[in-house]
């Protein structure tokens, strides 16, 4: 299942019926954004994120705990991470903080109404030394802990049963420390978690590092459900998909859209099987299956031809998807990005032949 980015509630552009006529199965939501924009109060008092979006199909969550790292390590100065929580800091004194807490997290995704829920994890940083590794790892393990209590205390709370209730995940950290990460993962699956994450940063001197992810898979026993997250181009995807990953989240097929980058097909996907597929990974011919183009330039301003000849959930021309992004009109973005999700859709469809 490929699970779009949707961190406020909404794919940029696109509306439900979009997503829908899409065939999307689930969205990806940010439990830190949601908090900072609508509050858990609120969201409790419209009834969750499915009810307040009419969506009602799966809500996927991630815990903030990236996001949180990221405001942090750009700018010290907005907060800072401790063995308890997440501090962050408003003013330019710091005179009010606020604690973020794993607790804070599984509590806001039950307000949201998530069908999966995310721990909050330290991410461990690409950058970091042999002690800010033991550090994450650690501290995930601990948060790990904390959050699988209130998540069962939750289920408690809401009436949940074991055959209707909604699913934890885990993420594994521990950068390219093969010991650490080995450590996380061991102590993660004593907790006994619905799925397993891959956490951290997978890409070496800007490449992906695929014996990272493969390495990773192998952790956990082979009929886990695995979540790579954040991952990735559609070549990425199919990689782990092969290595035994179930779920992807990626923002980069929305956000390409709007930067006027559009997937396409080189081969028509109906006629490729799962077999074709592991045959072409076999021989490091993935890439053959894609292309990509910048609708932006000149060379399309007159070429009539569908932007795809594979993706029929948008029949418009080059040239006027080209004419839109010139002319600045907003209906321009909504169209790339409805057609680069279309080719992961269609991905999706390809890697679950038998």
């Amino acid at each position: 299942m490929y699970i779009p980015d949707a961190t406020l509630g909404v794919v940029r552009g696109l509306d439900q019926s979009d997503l829908e006529n899409l065939g999307l199965s689930g969205l990806m939501v940010n439990t830190y954004h949601l908090v900072q924009q609508i509050g858990r109060e609120k969201i409790i008092q419209l009834g969750g994120i499915k009810n307040l979006m009419k969506w009602s199909g799966l809500i996927a969550s991630d815990s903030g705990g990236f996001q949180l790292f990221s405001l942090i390590q750009k700018n010290p100065n907005l907060g800072k991470i401790t063995d308890d929580d997440v501090i962050l800091y408003s003013g330019i004194k710091k005179q009010h903080k606020t604690l973020f807490t794993p607790e804070d997290s599984i509590r806001m995704q039950f307000a949201i109404q998530s069908d999966i829920m995310i721990c909050l994890d330290d991410f461990t940083p690409p950058t970091a030394d042999a002690k800010r590794i033991e550090q994450s790892v650690e501290r995930t393990i601990a948060w790990a802990k904390r959050s699988k209590a209130e998540f069962d205390k939750q289920l408690t709370l809401h009436g949940f049963d074991q055959n209707n209730r909604p699913l934890l995940l885990a993420p594994i950290q521990g950068h390219k420390n093969g010991q650490a990460r080995l450590a996380c993962a061991t102590a993660l699956q004593e907790m006994n978690f619905d799925i397993y994450g891959l956490g951290g940063w997978p890409f070496v001197d800007g490449q992906f590092d695929y014996d990272f992810c493969s390495f990773n898979a192998s952790l956990t026993p082979k009929d886990s459900l695995r979540f790579a997250l954040g991952i990735g181009t559609p070549v990425n995807i199919i990689k782990l998909f092969l290595m035994g990953y179930q779920f992807f989240d990626c923002v980069l097929p929305t956000r390409d859209a709007r930067h006027q980058r559009l997937y396409t097909w080189r081969v028509d996907p109906e006629t490729l099987t799962l077999q074709d597929i592991k045959q072409l990974d076999l021989e490091n011919r993935l890439d053959e299956l894609f292309e990509y183009i910048y609708i932006a330039k000149g060379q399309f301003a007159n070429d009539l031809n569908p932007i795809s000849p594979y993706t029929k959930q948008v029949d418009i021309s080059r040239a006027y998807l080209h004419h839109l992004f010139k002319a600045k009109d907003i209906s321009a973005s909504r169209i790339a990005t409805l057609h680069n999700l279309a080719v992961y859709m269609q991905l999706m469809e390809v890697l679950r032949r038998d």
